[in-house]
């Protein structure tokens, strides 16, 4: 950690307010060292310290883009992205010249649901969740596969699974993804300390040649400050990042009752709806589960 810290500061990361520190849930988060009122800056970052796969794709990897147009154009494979922090990932890891290579060597061993033996995904009640787990698993070895067939000529050594496996999920765990203020999914060293909640107290934004993060309400001394991985359910964090946590609002679906029936189904992404026809068999399902079959044909009929 300490390799770390001096390489973020050697590259002009600045941190105001702030610490990195071990939680007592067995990871590091960042966390207040003072309180700090909201709309406040407290870290900047340079832009040449993030890796972004547009400009991987653009300038770096245009020949790859070119040649191998079904592991690196956007149009044919929406994974294109994602590819191109792979590909940087393998070629960098070990060159002792590379810019990143000490963050690099800090996150050793990035995991999330890719790491699970099949004996711990049979726990899994979800049998949905299982066949994801199982989608992915394939996709993994395909993308393996190529990137073995194309690409043996980058890397000093035979590209093993191990080794892909590690660029795999070191951008699975720690990628952010392109949004209005970020021109396209990139890594961010320092930026990737923050863990994720619902109840974030941070938002990135661009100010010349730094991202910065900025605080979104106030912030009490030790508490810990999270950024937003996205509006993401239990079972994304799960196979992506590799953690869940309680009270998820993702998770939740909400059953408003009158005269002792079913009168609204809400959730977040469909709040206060009626579930009119186009939500049908959804709603059918989730009804006969709940004994309230006749529901969905009042409400039909209602609307």
């Amino acid at each position: 950690m300490f390799q770390l810290l001096q390489w973020f500061e050697s590259e002009g990361i600045h941190t105001e307010s702030i610490k990195i520190a071990e939680l007592t849930y067995g990871c590091n988060g960042v966390v207040a060292t003072q309180p700090i009122s909201s709309d406040q800056i407290i870290i900047k970052i340079p832009l040449h310290l993030c890796i972004f796969s547009e400009d991987l794709l653009k300038n770096h990897y245009k020949r790859y883009k070119k040649y191998y147009p079904h592991i690196f154009n956007i149009d044919l494979n929406e994974d294109a992205e994602f590819n191109s922090l792979v590909l940087y990932i393998l070629q960098q890891r070990d060159n002792e010249m590379s810019l990143h290579k000490p963050y690099f060597d800090y996150v050793k061993d990035p995991q999330n649901i890719l790491s699970s033996t099949q004996e711990q995904v049979d726990t899994i009640l979800d049998e949905n969740l299982k066949i994801t787990i199982q989608k992915m698993r394939i996709g993994l070895q395909l993308n393996f596969g190529r990137f073995v067939t194309f690409f043996k000529e980058q890397f000093k050594k035979e590209l093993n699974y191990d080794q892909f496996l590690y660029a795999y999920q070191f951008v699975m765990t720690r990628c952010f993804g392109g949004d209005d203020h970020l021109q396209s999914p990139c890594l961010v060293p320092f930026g990737d300390m923050l863990n994720h909640h619902d109840k974030c107290q941070t938002k990135q934004k661009i100010i010349g040649t730094d991202l910065v993060f900025i605080t979104t309400k106030q912030i009490q001394e030790n508490e810990e400050i999270f950024n937003f991985f996205g509006e993401h359910g239990n079972s994304f964090l799960l196979c992506w990042y590799g953690f869940t946590y309680d009270n998820n609002i993702y998770d939740k679906l909400y059953l408003l009752y009158e005269d002792d029936q079913i009168k609204e189904v809400s959730c977040y992404e469909f709040p206060k709806c009626n579930f009119k026809l186009k939500y049908y068999k959804v709603c059918q399902k989730l009804l006969s589960l709940l004994g309230e079959q006749r529901f969905i044909q009042q409400s039909l009929k209602s609307n």
